[in-house]
């Protein structure tokens, strides 16, 4: 909830209620994001891959797409890592080749050159998200999963209300969203702790 005063609203040069609305909008998703994102801790404890200090890397996601194929987890599956824990595995396929006679590097290689998205690796489709949280350890927890491994239940979409206050000269404007998240399939995911200190 934010107040939105007269004086503020008549004396900007832009529509500061539609401002004030993107920013409550970019405030919930980040929210829904971040429960999502915290249910990888919760995949089972059979599925756990990497530890604390451990540099994400294409071995790290190969375990994870093998520990899924061998639980007969059906494809599509997915990774999300905070940015700072795709950082090595990025310099560690954009090096890969470099070291032969050809200089000869892969396509996921070439593409991660050409624009920083890792793409696919295995058959996990790799996504960054700045959400997930790093620890005092410089350590964060990204997951590798199939879409049916998490929940998300929409009670009520995102809504703006504003009631008017006269004699504060001001509207007041809420924002909210009625949701729940849950795991599914617990065994349709692999939690991956890895560094993500630069």
């Amino acid at each position: 909830m934010t107040t939105l005063t007269d004086l503020g609203r008549d004396s900007a040069s832009r529509n500061v209620a539609a401002d004030i609305g993107k920013l409550f909008g970019d405030a919930i998703a980040k929210k829904v994001d971040s429960d999502l994102a915290a249910l990888f801790a919760s995949f089972a404890s059979g599925n756990d891959l990497g530890a604390a200090g451990t540099e994400l890397t294409a071995d790290l996601l190969l375990k994870a797409e093998s520990t899924l194929r061998a639980l007969n987890v059906p494809r599509p599956y997915y990774g999300v890592f905070n940015p700072k824990a795709m950082f090595n595995l990025k310099k560690t396929l954009t090096a890969a080749g470099y070291s032969t006679a050809a200089n000869a590097i892969g396509d996921v290689a070439n593409e991660t050159l050409r624009n920083g998205y890792a793409g696919t690796v295995f058959g996990i489709d790799l996504f960054e998200n700045a959400n997930l949280a790093v620890d005092g350890s410089d350590d964060s927890v990204g997951g590798v999963f199939h879409p049916a491994s998490l929940g998300l239940a929409m009670k009520t979409d995102f809504k703006i209300e504003t009631q008017r206050d006269a004699s504060l000269r001001a509207t007041e404007i809420v924002a909210t969203v009625t949701y729940g998240t849950g795991v599914v399939k617990d065994d349709y995911g692999c939690q991956v702790t890895t560094d993500a200190a630069l």
